[in-house]
């Protein structure tokens, strides 16, 4: 028999309810049995399904699920181990082309793609917090302030690949999932109100078709501390040793940060010791996996010490098609003018219907019709942003605002001198 909320609550104060375990039964699957019959059980209850994904960033170097969370609104909560099943077709079975429930959709569905998941659609309630403008959008943010109830949540960064896993971290993860349901039905309630259930239907659907953003071009100019970096030779020491570090990462599966940390590599290239003990001496040479490889970062050290000028890397130019706004008023300035504008209505806007800036219109998006002007009417317009990117409700939006800025008197001005 499940206990209620009041039995399980540790402690009241300010009226917020500390959770300590779920109110329903969870349960661990973690063979290929119980996961047959756990399908079999879940697809007796309705749809939507509520999902949360564990991985174990810092620690490994893939970005797979360790572990799933997954519950119906009435059922028990059910904590799937994927990495212990040999065939996961019952679990897409269930799931594919679902309806879910997800918070911060686009943290967990690389993840789940991985495991061949697919939804048919997505409630993400992060993204529905954002277009009502609530004060708070994280999920231990909401819950006080949508349920008045607090979560521990001291196992958000742990190892989870960690087995067995440990009964607490366990309890953690099912209470991801326990009231996602609750908060689901409360931000409905709340976009049907503000009139915005629509445009946030717009966006839910637009994320079943998400797709994470593909490698960055040359990833180890990210590297941190590369402010401190003069270019030139010591750019082409951080490339080398940014790039072994990477390749000796995936072999592992370790977080690259745990075979080297970027401090590391930028000491490296900064200082260029001169022989292996002195590497090993370095401050942020200290602990044990970084020292253990100290011969490895030499050798790469001595390869990029060994490149021409023509080979080390050049400063990276934008990829953009048009250079950056802070030149346009001298190189364009009746696109300048068009930006100004935009900008300056769309934060009008923003206040206007309680929506933030970014969720009205991507920036880039902007940025390029101002630049290039690709139409000067109300349909070619609003059929650019479509092809674009931008959803029916935002077109609708931003349309009119693109247009008035043409008849913004410093922009005839400008125009008429070209």
């Amino acid at each position: 028999m499940s206990e209620s909320l009041e039995e399980i609550a540790l402690e009241e104060a300010d009226f917020l309810t500390h959770i300590t375990k779920p109110v329903r039964q969870f349960h661990l699957i973690d063979n290929q049995e119980s996961l047959n019959d756990f399908c079999k059980t879940l697809e007796k209850f309705p749809e939507p399904y509520a999902l949360d994904a564990e991985r174990a960033s810092g620690f490994k170097y893939s970005q797979r699920a360790y572990l799933l969370q997954i519950s119906a609104a009435t059922s028990d909560i059910y904590l799937i181990d994927p990495i212990a099943m040999n065939d996961l077709s019952p679990l897409q079975q269930l799931l594919n082309n679902k309806s879910w429930i997800l918070h911060a959709a686009t943290q967990d569905l690389p993840c789940l793609y991985e495991l061949a998941l697919k939804p048919g659609e997505i409630f993400d309630t992060e993204l529905a917090a954002r277009l009502m403008s609530l004060p708070h959008v994280g999920l231990g943010g909401l819950l006080e302030d949508e349920l008045e109830i607090t979560l521990d949540k001291e196992h958000s960064a742990a190892d989870w690949s960690k087995r067995p896993l440990p009964q607490d971290w366990l309890i953690y993860a099912a209470l991801d999932v326990e009231f996602l349901h609750q908060l689901r039905k409360i931000l409905i309630e709340k976009l049907t109100a503000s009139n915005k259930l629509e445009l946030a239907n717009q966006e839910f659907a637009s994320l079943c078709n998400w797709q994470s953003p593909g490698l960055r071009l040359d990833p180890w100019r990210r590297t941190s501390g590369m402010h401190e970096v003069r270019g030139g030779i010591e750019s082409a020491i951080v490339r080398q040793i940014w790039n072994k570090r990477d390749e000796i990462a995936k072999e592992r599966d370790i977080a690259p940060g745990r075979v080297l940390n970027d401090a590391g590599i930028v000491e490296i290239a900064a200082k260029k010791p001169k022989t292996v003990e002195e590497l090993k001496s370095l401050s942020s040479i200290k602990y044990r996996p970084a020292k253990n490889d100290a011969t490895i970062w030499f050798e790469q050290l001595q390869i990029a010490l060994q490149l021409t000028p023509e080979h080390w890397p050049v400063k990276q130019k934008g990829i953009e098609t048009y250079p950056a706004p802070k030149s346009w008023l001298e190189k364009r300035p009746e696109a300048y003018q068009r930006l100004q504008y935009v900008k300056s209505a769309l934060h009008q806007l923003s206040e206007e219907v309680q929506i933030p800036v970014e969720h009205l219109c991507s920036p880039d998006l902007v940025k390029r019709w101002c630049w290039d002007k690709p139409s000067d009417d109300e349909i070619s317009t609003a059929l650019w942003l479509s092809e674009h990117g931008a959803r029916a409700w935002q077109a609708e939006k931003l349309t009119p605002i693109l247009l008035k800025s043409l008849d913004n008197p410093k922009v005839d001005e400008f125009e008429e001198l070209g």
